[in-house]
């Protein structure tokens, strides 16, 4: 019983380390967008944070009450308002440090001034926060001593190394020792963390953690103990292996290379992953030889460490053996494979068969290689795809839906304006009886792709978006009115343009126009030229009682009718309330 205990605490340890510690190299995942959030491009500022500049003092006059209560909240909420910005609040430190200090002091008020203090970064204050982390309670020291690790603080580093040999050591407290050392990599503590890593009576957790404190306090010179662990025989071999991965955490000698070779075909996926991992920082080169063999592991971060290898030196065979990946199960392995693609695609020599990739797994049954396939036909334009990408939009997964309909506005094909027209009319009658937001958002997709292809076939089907009907969804009413500006460009049509003035016009108390349509509306007039309707639209920008956004969309619409510049927009002003004291106004 105790035994398969360990083993699932330990592998829950391990997957940890290996998910926080991976070394595959980031990606920016690939996604659908809209076009009517980009064009026009309206200038919107930032919100500008907005503090009373009496919050500070009424803070500050808090803490020095008396009442336990009073000076926690206080702390607590000085240590937030410094998060979000509130100025000058390194005021309150000499009150933090006097009641850290207090042995009046309630603990909960104690560990609220050292949190405080950390968050104001005062360092200054190390000295204080190191004197009452040995003092107090132990909440204190597990809040205390990171902080002091990562400022480098060294007077903590001889208490941290007596704790290694101390048999009174309690585990939590030599854990924390581990750590502080392995973060100011401190080569001293050497043979006393490795005596730790040895020592198979000691629990697997610290064992580990003494290991990776030795990886990051040397750079060279582990070897023989790495080696020791790997091929020692035991019960414990897991834990054994998983040290050696840490212990080599900073080392690059061909010995190392050697032995993390070894472990990257290691039977439990923890250790090949690490093996893997660090292979890839030292070499990515190294992993080439192992690269098929992880790309089909069943565990996903293999699979992603041999698809780094491959993808880091990419042939037209490497890419197309790494493609099958682009099914894969696990999400961030296919997404991050189809980034890497299209990043690659730049290069001469794989472009043509990243299109037979596209074109393959469109054609294939499964919808994880399908969306990623439509996709990468979307952002490289590859028109030969849009038969398949019309088909797609009758997937039963939405995922292939969207991102079907998404990859036709991106291709831009003419011939594929009916199969279009008919799927939005579909849709459109299927929307009366059922509310989905995967509709609504693939919809929005397919009438801006209409936009794009300047369907002039499709205009009345698109001025049913326009009146206020909830069964029409936002998306796809926005995206039907800037479609419709791109199909009139510069086309007077006074019946629309009244629909669209009604619109930005409707400012009802109960049910008010959407402010999302109202800025689609202002940007159509503007692209129709309704030149009549700026001084209607000037009005309404102009007016107190609206939003930022739509403000500045209705500018841009009377600059583009006029060439009127009107006056800028203030940034919106954020107020950060819910503040346990504030101000107060009437």
């Amino acid at each position: 019983m105790w035994l398969r205990q360990w083993t699932r605490r330990l592998l829950a340890i391990g997957l940890f380390a290996i998910c926080c510690g991976s070394t595959t190299p980031g990606y920016a995942e690939l996604r659908t967008d809209f076009l009517m959030d980009s064009d026009p491009k309206l200038n919107i500022p930032d919100p500008v944070m907005h503090f009373s500049p009496e919050l500070k003092s009424l803070w500050l006059t808090a803490l020095e009450r008396p009442e336990a209560d009073m000076q926690r909240l206080a702390a607590e909420t000085i240590a937030r308002g410094h998060q979000y910005g509130v100025p000058d609040l390194m005021e309150a430190v000499p009150r933090l440090e006097s009641l850290l200090l207090a042995d009046t002091s309630q603990p909960a008020t104690r560990f609220a001034a050292a949190r405080a203090l950390i968050v104001l970064e005062s360092r200054n204050s190390s000295d204080v926060l190191f004197q009452v982390s040995q003092k107090y309670e132990a909440d204190l020291r597990q809040l205390i001593e990171p902080a002091l690790a990562t400022w480098n603080f060294a007077p903590a580093i001889p208490l941290w190394k007596e704790r290694l040999g101390n048999s009174e050591t309690r585990p939590r407290d030599l854990i924390l020792a581990l750590r502080g050392l392995a973060k100011v990599r401190e080569p001293s503590a050497k043979s006393a963390l490795l005596a730790i890593v040895h020592d198979e009576s000691r629990s697997a957790d610290v064992r580990m953690e003494a290991a990776a404190a030795a990886g990051q306090c040397e750079s060279s010179g582990l070897e023989p103990d790495a080696v020791r662990l790997a091929h020692h025989t035991s019960k414990l071999q897991l834990v054994n292996s998983i040290c050696t991965c840490r212990l080599l955490a900073r080392h690059d000698s061909e010995a190392a290379r050697t032995l993390l070779i070894e472990l990257a075909g290691h039977q439990r996926s923890i250790v090949a992953t690490s093996a893997l991992n660090r292979l890839l920082e030292i070499d990515s080169t190294l992993v080439l030889p192992l690269a098929e063999t992880a790309i089909n592991h069943t565990d996903p971060n293999v699979r992603r460490a041999g698809a780094a290898a491959y993808l880091q030196h990419p042939t037209p065979e490497r890419i197309a053996f790494v493609s099958r990946l682009l099914a894969d199960t696990h999400p961030d392995v296919r997404r991050e494979v189809c980034e890497n693609l299209f990043r690659l695609s730049d290069q001469n020599e794989l472009i043509e068969s990243i299109r037979t990739i596209i074109n393959n797994l469109l054609v294939q049954e499964t919808w994880q290689g399908q969306e990623q396939a439509a996709l990468l036909a979307g952002m490289l334009k590859h028109q030969p795809a849009s038969s398949r990408l019309v088909e797609l939009l009758e997937s039963p997964r939405a995922e292939v839906g969207i991102s079907s309909a998404w990859a036709l506005r991106k291709v831009a094909v003419p011939e594929t304006i009916p199969a279009i027209i008919d799927k939005v009319s579909r849709q459109t009658e299927r929307r009366r009886h059922v509310s989905e937001p995967p509709l609504d958002e693939q919809v929005a997709h397919l009438c801006e792709a209409l936009g794009v292809l300047k369907a002039n076939d499709a205009e009345s089907l698109l001025v049913r978006y326009i009146p206020k009907d909830p069964f029409m969804g936002e998306k796809s009413r926005c995206a039907a009115v800037s479609a419709l500006g791109l199909i009139k460009q510069e086309k007077r049509d006074s019946e629309l343009e009244d629909k669209l003035r009604d619109r930005i016009r409707d400012f009802s108390d109960v049910d008010p126009e959407l402010d999302t349509v109202k800025e689609k509306c202002a940007v159509t007039l503007a692209r129709m030229k309704a030149v009549e309707l700026a001084p209607q639209l000037r009005g309404i920008a102009q007016s107190d009682a609206i939003g930022t956004r739509l403000s500045i969309a209705l500018r841009w619409a009377v600059k583009d009718l006029t060439g009127e510049d009107l006056p800028p927009v203030e940034p919106p002003r954020l107020p950060r309330g819910n503040w346990f004291l504030e101000p107060y106004t009437r």
